[in-house]
């Protein structure tokens, strides 16, 4: 058996195959651990960067709310909802219901009262078919 000094053991894993194949399955394994690692920071970035955009959207929303439960407590809401919902009024107010049908009717400047003194030919379902179909027209003048 012959003895090697230290130097010869050296230059002969230095030299040696065996020594680079080692040395390369080192590299590729961490290589391949560090790009795993790499897309899992990225892909758990962009998971935060979602949750971010949700907490910021929830407290916008919860802003709004809180908002709307300020409106709902206030007395400018109480009184709009009386006056509408039950026809409430101040003391000394004057309360004028106006019918959604009167004023101006078509563009005509005939107002509600004319129309319902004008005389109204009731037509059976058939006949306003037929008119219909056959665009018959009245002139109501």
């Amino acid at each position: 058996m012959v003895a090697r000094s230290p130097q010869g053991i050296g230059k002969f894993l230095a030299s040696s195959k065996v020594l680079f194949f080692v040395s390369l399955f080192i590299l590729i394994f961490f290589s391949v651990n560090l790009t795993k690692e790499v897309i899992n920071r990225k892909d758990l970035q962009q998971d935060v960067d979602k949750l971010e955009a949700e907490i910021n959207g929830l407290e916008s929303r919860n802003k709004e709310l809180s908002d709307l439960i300020g409106y709902f407590k206030s007395l400018d809401f109480v009184e709009e909802e009386a006056r509408t919902k039950l026809n409430l009024r101040k003391p000394g107010e004057n309360i004028i219901i106006v019918p959604e049908e009167a004023g101006v009717i078509a563009g005509t400047n005939q107002d509600y009262s004319t129309i319902l003194e004008a005389e109204v030919e009731i037509l059976s379902n058939a006949q306003k078919w037929w008119n219909y179909f056959f665009k018959i027209v009245y002139d109501a003048s």
